[in-house]
């Protein structure tokens, strides 16, 4: 139920965010990349985004229900972008050779199994073209083990409010704990959620797409190309087949 609620306002509550697209697009195109993948693309923001700018794009994502507004808002901006029902662990399931791949929005660290997170990067590498580039992006998860419990920034818009927790609990596991609140033919309505996921250090996703294959790795805390630091409020990698 959560999810499908959260599905319906996804686009309100992560609307697009010009700097990551500014960055998106130079990534790609200092390697002349023209195919994209976004793995875990939710409602296919930036694979639409994308493919405005001329990029051919496919979308995948777990969810058949952020698929279905993917694919629908595909059709209403008549884009060529194209998105499946899709597992990140298995890009290699569309059968198609990329020449550049991202998975942001801190989509791997719902992966709790170390094997499943290096099965994902050992698909993002099999998947890419030598030369090909794959953009990463999570929550600095080194600050948030190193802090404890920590809200993160509250997202408001009209009628609704979105409350975000990280609760530590380990080295392999945090809770997520979200809180949604919106208004519903005009009564409020409040719906909760809490999910595991694999806080995924800085040191270690280098370390894992090295072995995954990619030759070169470049970290940066944010998608300003800010240095990744103890404070970072993301770890962003770029990284190199």
């Amino acid at each position: 139920m959560f999810y499908e609620v959260l599905s319906a306002h996804y686009d309100t509550v992560f609307p697009l965010e010009p700097g990551k697209v500014t960055f998106l697009e130079k990534e790609f195109q200092a390697k002349n990349a023209r195919r994209i993948l976004d793995l875990a693309c939710g409602t296919g923001t930036y694979t639409l985004e994308l493919a405005k700018l001329g990029f051919e794009t496919w979308g995948t994502d777990l969810e058949p229900g952020m698929i279905e507004l993917a694919q629908r808002k595909a059709t209403l901006e008549q884009s060529a972008a194209k998105f499946a029902v899709g597992d990140m662990r298995e890009p290699e399931g569309l059968g198609i050779k990329f020449d550049g791949l991202l998975c942001i929005g801190n989509s791997l660290a719902h992966l709790l199994d170390i094997n499943d997170v290096t099965q994902a990067l050992r698909g993002m590498y099999n998947v890419l073209h030598v030369g090909g580039v794959a953009v990463l992006q999570t929550v600095n998860f080194d600050r948030i083990l190193a802090a404890g419990d920590t809200q993160l920034p509250l997202i408001e818009r009209e009628g609704l409010r979105f409350v975000r927790t990280y609760r530590p609990r380990s080295e392999e596991r945090l809770v997520f704990d979200s809180v949604l609140e919106v208004s519903e033919h005009g009564k409020p309505r409040r719906y909760e959620n809490s999910v595991e996921l694999r806080p995924i250090r800085c040191h270690d996703l280098e370390q894992w797409l090295h072995q995954a294959g990619f030759s070169t790795v470049r970290t940066y805390g944010d998608f300003k190309y800010s240095e990744f630091t103890a404070k970072s409020q993301a770890t962003v990698m770029i990284a190199e087949k």
